[in-house]
């Protein structure tokens, strides 16, 4: 798409190496060929600055119409199966589902902390470390000062900030309006790529409409403890077979700040 709007057209050639399906090794991921291009630029890009994945409840009295989500169904164009639904019996079936896998990796302490490890709390700490979750915003500077949310009240279950958050998350999951998910036939390394494609469009499209959208990447995690619901979601996803590579709720909800980021010349080398 960037390079659309100067012009070009780019040709990948994934893993010219070869891969390993189990970890990324030092072998190239990919060799890319640009040349000079007619074709037009893609209206989808236009919406990069505006794309979240948005962590917040959404509005539970607007359903999300058939025609958006045949607009969002066509934005896949690079191999992944792609699904929708706004069918009310799909919706409570599914938001069960993401609710339990949500629990699953909040009540497993491997993973939970993995994730309050990534905890950035307050301005200061977040101008640091402009990834994982930050936490900003008068609250946020607050709490800490008054001893009353940190990393370790964080990991505390009977904390009244583990509680808060637990009932903040599940918020999340318990007002999805309707879904999108992604499925490939095999588990390659060029299918998760490929399916990372199709999932950029589908979220632009998704912005462009108006539909906010957020990954719950919980359930397709592959480690014990989550077996079930994985598997559960398979179940009911990829109904012929093959990977569930992306499932997402899809919903209306407020204007939101972009997260915080890295500048580009702080990650990418010359």
């Amino acid at each position: 798409m960037a390079t659309l709007q100067d012009g070009l057209n780019v040709d990948f050639d994934l893993f010219p190496d070869g891969s390993d399906p189990n970890a990324l090794d030092t072998r190239r991921v990919a060799i890319c060929r640009f040349a000079q291009s007619v074709a037009a630029p893609d209206p989808l890009f236009a919406h990069v600055p505006n794309r979240r994945s948005l962590k917040v409840p959404f509005d539970i009295t607007r359903a999300v119409p058939d025609a958006t989500l045949a607009s969002i169904f066509s934005a896949a164009i690079h191999g992944s199966v792609t699904s929708t639904t706004n069918a009310q019996v799909d919706i409570d079936e599914m938001r069960i589902l993401s609710r339990e896998a949500l629990r699953i990796e909040i009540e497993t302490p491997l993973t939970y902390k993995e994730s309050v490890d990534l905890f950035w709390i307050g301005r200061h700490e977040v101008d640091a470390n402009p990834d994982g979750i930050d936490f900003t915003g008068p609250m946020f500077e607050g709490l800490p000062r008054a001893g009353m949310f940190n990393r370790e009240i964080a990991l505390d279950t009977s904390s009244t900030a583990y509680q808060q958050g637990l009932m903040a998350v599940y918020a999340n999951t318990d007002t999805a309006m309707g879904y999108v998910w992604q499925v490939t036939p095999a588990n390659t390394r060029e299918d998760q790529i490929q399916a990372g494609q199709d999932w950029v469009r589908i979220n632009l499209a998704a912005t462009a409409l108006g539909i906010a959208t957020q990954p719950l990447s919980q359930a397709l995690q592959e480690y014990p403890e989550m077996q079930g619901s994985c598997t559960d979601v398979h179940r009911r996803l990829a109904l012929e077979g093959g990977t569930v590579q992306m499932w997402a709720r899809l919903g209306y909800g407020p204007q939101t700040p972009a997260s915080p980021r890295w500048p580009l010349e702080e990650k990418i080398v010359g």
